[in-house]
């Protein structure tokens, strides 16, 4: 019996030790913000880069990327054959050629016809003659250079380079095909410059300005984002209008349904907390505040309108109150805690 009695209070001894131990917690701060109601808009995500490449000149395809290839801004992603332009740069090389030529020996011609006129020993109609064959030489060397450049151009587009980072999502020709300007070649998209197509009701554009922050979300997802743009004009049929939001992170697929959160009226002055330092369960909602003594108290609150990371909330708050925003979800009120400032802020 002595001995029972014994493990009884060695037991409730390590008991009361585990309950004094504090644990480990983020905090971040309780806050009057102006809020807004909200409500949820269907969008797609896409790309600022989504393009069909199509060739600058006519020609056989001798090589095309395969769709899933990633490039380079820069790098070739098709060639098309360059005998004949081959060709034309060497005809225009020879006769470029044959033209300096010609303009070097009539200008000695010229010279030598000058000091003879000056002399009276030649017929100055002559020397004028010279003269302007040279400078009709000169402009038909101009013409060829030209040509010639023209040409060089014609090579270095021979071979279709990516305008952007991306990947090649589809192929609308084959190596051996021939190219006809202005058709495409294939689809290129840079899955990295990501934003979100939306469709609102156009009554929603007095309460939405470019540069707010949205929450945007999907079953795999939530994200703080920002608006870029807003058409504010809208379809006489439908009263919708289109609005562009950039995510924050790049966790989103291109093609991919997502739901905006939009304000929906004016904003208020509201109590606000940070999504994460609420507690949801079946029949409550709670908060931890962190006490002066460092322990934590449980606040009962209900839910209002939420807006990026903050949420407005109803309770016993009060600005300026450290609420527990990591590490909540299995304190016991009155609990000890050693509270931290919160890692990675909130939007």
């Amino acid at each position: 019996m002595r001995q029972l009695c014994i493990s009884i209070l060695l037991a409730l001894s390590s008991v009361n030790a585990l309950a004094e131990t504090a644990v480990t917690v983020e905090t971040d701060f309780v806050k009057r913000e102006q809020l807004a109601a909200t409500t949820s808009v269907s969008g797609v995500v896409i790309s600022r880069e989504d393009a069909a490449i199509s060739s600058e000149l006519e020609g056989r395809l001798i090589w095309i990327a395969e769709v899933g290839d990633r490039f380079d801004r820069g790098q070739p992603i098709a060639k098309l054959d360059t005998h004949l332009i081959e060709l034309r740069i060497r005809d225009r090389q020879a006769l470029i050629a044959g033209l300096q030529a010609n303009l070097v020996w009539l200008k000695r011609q010229t010279e030598r016809l000058d000091e003879l006129a000056n002399r009276n020993n030649t017929a100055h109609s002559e020397r004028d003659e010279t003269r302007a064959r040279y400078l009709v030489l000169q402009n038909e060397l101009a013409q060829a250079e030209v040509e010639l450049e023209r040409a060089d151009y014609d090579l270095a587009r021979a071979v279709i380079r990516a305008p952007f980072d991306g990947l090649v999502v589809s192929r609308d020709m084959a190596a051996g095909e021939y190219a006809v300007v202005g058709r495409p070649l294939l689809r290129l998209v840079n899955t990295e410059a990501a934003e979100v197509s939306v469709t609102a009701p156009l009554r929603l554009a007095r309460f939405t300005r470019a540069g707010d922050e949205v929450t945007l979300s999907n079953e795999d997802n939530t994200d703080v984002a920002r608006v870029r743009s807003l058409v504010s004009v809208g379809d006489l049929r439908s009263h919708m209008m289109e609005l562009r939001v950039i995510p924050s992170s790049g966790d989103w697929l291109i093609g991919e349904a997502v739901s905006v959160e939009l304000p929906a009226s004016n904003s208020h002055t509201r109590t606000t907390v940070a999504r994460d330092a609420v507690v949801l369960r079946d029949h409550s909602n709670y908060v931890y505040v962190v006490n002066q003594d460092d322990t934590a108290r449980r606040v009962v609150v209900e839910l209002g309108e939420g807006q990026g990371q903050r949420i407005a909330v109803s309770g016993k708050l009060q600005a300026g109150d450290r609420v527990i925003v990591r590490g909540a979800e299995r304190l016991r009120d009155g609990q000890k805690v050693a509270p931290v400032e919160q890692r990675v802020s909130m939007r």
